[in-house]
């Protein structure tokens, strides 16, 4: 959804309108009071309908925060007040348990949470909203290596145990907080994005800092191969941060640190290093949405009056 949003921006079309503001309002009425959601299939959907997501208290565990950024901007397009209550609500949530030692997105992706927090404080410049998020984006900071990457953590998960364990489960490319490996699927590609947005949303140096280290370590880390063409100008998954090459933990059960991922990798690293000789934010690129005409048209269909009495 995030991509799309980008896309329609940065082609200035309109022709994903209706899509874009669908796939918002779909989401946002399967999205509870306490702005956590299921996971849903399909046949419990069909079974439950969607006013039974939208009035249930889900539970804070697996939450996906680029959701909640949709969600913002599409608050920011519309005006629709939900958008912004239901967010603002399970960000609070999570921040309330990472004040208290729990992970952001209930145990889910902490390092994700950065881009929803960055959006409020654009939405809410509240001394509030800039705290959580330099409170998150400090832990992440401590994690910066002298090379600019960032250090993968295990955030309260376990590691591999034994031979038998070994490629049994989803885990982290480290084997103990503090290893010297940077994982560039699921931490430095988005990273990038966050102190991009973070920079910008606030104009704090820590954050541009931060991000001009990161970004000079992944055009040093960028692969050059003329014998392989297919990989040459991509990255691997995973760096050691101090032998300098590729490689890590290579335990999980999918992602395995010499694996190429087109879509989260290549293209978000690629699209912030466009931001950057662009000098501008992903925020302000896809400021300018016309999606409001479709939104309006579609809002008494998806998300009639009688149900928001009901909530």
């Amino acid at each position: 959804l995030l991509g799309m949003i980008t896309t329609a921006a940065l082609l200035k079309s309109d022709r994903w309108n209706k899509t874009i503001a669908q796939a918002c309002l779909a989401n946002l009425r399967t999205q509870g009071p306490n702005g956590f959601r299921d996971v849903i299939i399909d046949a419990t959907l069909q079974t439950n309908g969607w006013r039974h997501y939208w009035n249930k208290q889900s539970q804070p565990e697996g939450q996906s925060p680029y959701l909640w950024a949709c969600y913002l901007w599409a608050h920011k397009q519309t005006g629709y007040a939900p958008f912004l209550e239901r967010s603002k609500k399970g960000i609070a949530a999570c921040m309330l348990g990472y004040a208290n030692g729990a992970s952001p997105s209930g145990g889910g992706d902490a390092r994700r949470m950065l881009l929803p927090l960055a959006w409020l404080v654009r939405i809410e410049d509240t001394p509030e909203h800039r705290g959580w998020l330099h409170k998150v984006a400090s832990d992440w900071l401590a994690n910066q290596h002298p090379s600019g990457g960032l250090r993968a953590a295990l955030f309260g998960g376990s590691a591999t145990v034994s031979n038998e364990d070994y490629g049994t489960k989803e885990t982290a490319i480290v084997q103990d907080d503090g290893d010297p490996a940077a994982d560039l699927l699921y931490i430095c590609n988005f990273a990038l994005l966050h102190f991009h947005e973070a920079a910008a949303a606030t104009g704090d140096r820590s954050y541009s800092r931060a991000e001009e280290r990161l970004a000079q370590f992944l055009c040093r880390v960028q692969i050059q191969s003329d014998q392989h063409q297919e990989l040459d100008g991509g990255w691997f998954r995973c760096f050691d941060l101090d032998t300098w090459e590729y490689w890590a933990s290579g335990a999980d059960w999918d992602w395995g640190p010499w694996c190429i991922e087109t879509g989260w990798t290549q293209t978000w690293i690629t699209s912030m290093l466009a931001m950057r000789q662009l000098n501008r934010s992903l925020w302000d690129v896809i400021a300018e949405s016309r999606i409001k005409t479709d939104f309006d048209h579609l809002l008494p269909a998806m998300m009639p009056e009688e149900m928001l009495r009901t909530q």
